[in-house]
């Protein structure tokens, strides 16, 4: 399984439209097949602002690639496909999953090349 984990901070003026993007990408992803689960949290600032986590769980990384409609993971969050960039900053990581009963497994394989994670800044 992968963990798929975007991190963003969004500005009470974008809040809508981030809403509005983390629906939709949520209703998409539930029709891709190898999508497992997915969720939205949030922790709000004093000054208006998000903190937002969107989390996704697929079944393998050629879902994931599947769903992203390549295997660039890293610079484009899913939300924003052909929508404005609601994120001021935001970070893509992704996870391989493994249970206590896998050790004897990831001893003997390598992990799955998700790439490195990156921190994006907002265009001025």
């Amino acid at each position: 399984m992968i963990i798929g984990v975007l991190r963003g901070q969004v500005q009470p003026e974008s809040l809508a439209e981030f809403r509005a993007q983390a629906h939709g990408a949520l209703s998409d992803a539930h029709g891709h097949d190898g999508f497992l689960c997915g969720h939205v949290g949030r922790q709000t600032y004093g000054d208006g602002s998000e903190e937002v986590l969107f989390v996704s769980v697929w079944r393998d990384l050629n879902s994931l690639y599947r769903w992203v409609g390549g295997t660039d993971l890293l610079d484009t969050p899913v939300l924003s496909r052909g929508a404005s960039d609601v994120f001021e900053t935001y970070e893509v990581q992704h996870y391989e999953v493994w249970e206590a009963s896998d050790q004897a497994e990831l001893e003997d394989e390598p992990a799955a090349n998700l790439g490195s994670p990156q921190r994006h800044e907002a265009s001025a």
